[in-house]
């Protein structure tokens, strides 16, 4: 191998070190949560990427963008936290969680699991988003059927009241259907696609968004095929 090509094999892996421990940002949403220790185990799961131990700060809100409860947490170098909500949380509530690290970047993850066997096939997790939110997303793919549990879940991300207008196209691209939601600032807001459209479909939901900002995830279950899924919705 020649000094040359060491050289820049050097520089590749530098290069590749510095893009793997650069992920992450310092504020994270977690757009759905739930806290009810009869019902769900709940884990909010914080890592840090870049080995700066940072001071995490946790805001808990409800659904109408309420502050229901606050913690802060030490993050070790290169480690993570698994919280359950209800360290901070003290009463049955839903919502979401803002995540912010003092000192270094972050990712976060949610993860719940039904304590009622008969219900575990619900068992899921979702990934945190970076809390700069959009004003415009898209979510690839929704299902409109009866019998399938669908909801496409809002949440603000700045504080301030946002108005989400909802497109739904088919398949074809011909649209089947809109709505508009208010989301409040620090709250979410779920749509369900078949109590919309009114019909079974399969397409593509457009959002775009008017005062504050979002993210969304789409959450998706069906008891007859034992599942629940749910993915990210991108900002465009």
């Amino acid at each position: 191998m020649t000094y040359t090509r060491s050289l820049f094999m050097a520089a590749a892996l530098l290069l590749l070190a510095s893009q793997v421990f650069a992920q992450g940002a310092e504020k994270y949403i977690i757009n759905h949560f739930v806290n009810d220790p009869s019902v769900i185990e709940a884990h909010i799961v914080v890592t840090d990427v870049q080995g700066k131990g940072p001071i995490v700060k946790l805001t808990f809100y409800d659904n109408d963008g309420k502050l229901i409860a606050e913690g802060k947490e030490l993050l070790q170098p290169y480690g993570k936290l698994n919280l359950d909500p209800g360290k901070y949380v003290t009463r049955v509530a839903n919502g979401t969680i803002h995540i912010q690290a003092e000192g270094g970047n972050i990712v976060a993850e949610y993860w719940q699991f039904y304590k009622d066997q008969k219900e575990s096939w619900k068992n899921t997790t979702t990934i945190g988003q970076e809390a700069k939110g959009y004003n415009a997303l898209v979510c690839p793919h929704f299902v409109s059927d009866p019998d399938v549990e669908v909801y496409i879940v809002l949440a603000n991300t700045d504080g301030k009241d946002a108005v989400a207008n909802i497109l739904f196209h088919d398949d074809s691209g011909r649209e089947v259907g809109k709505a508009r939601e208010l989301v409040r600032g620090n709250g979410k807001t779920i749509v369900q696609p078949f109590k919309i459209i009114g019909n079974r479909a399969n397409g593509v939901a457009f959002i775009s968004v008017t005062g504050g900002k979002i993210t969304a995830d789409y959450w998706q279950a069906e008891e007859n095929k034992q599942y629940q899924i749910a993915t990210p919705v991108s900002g465009i």
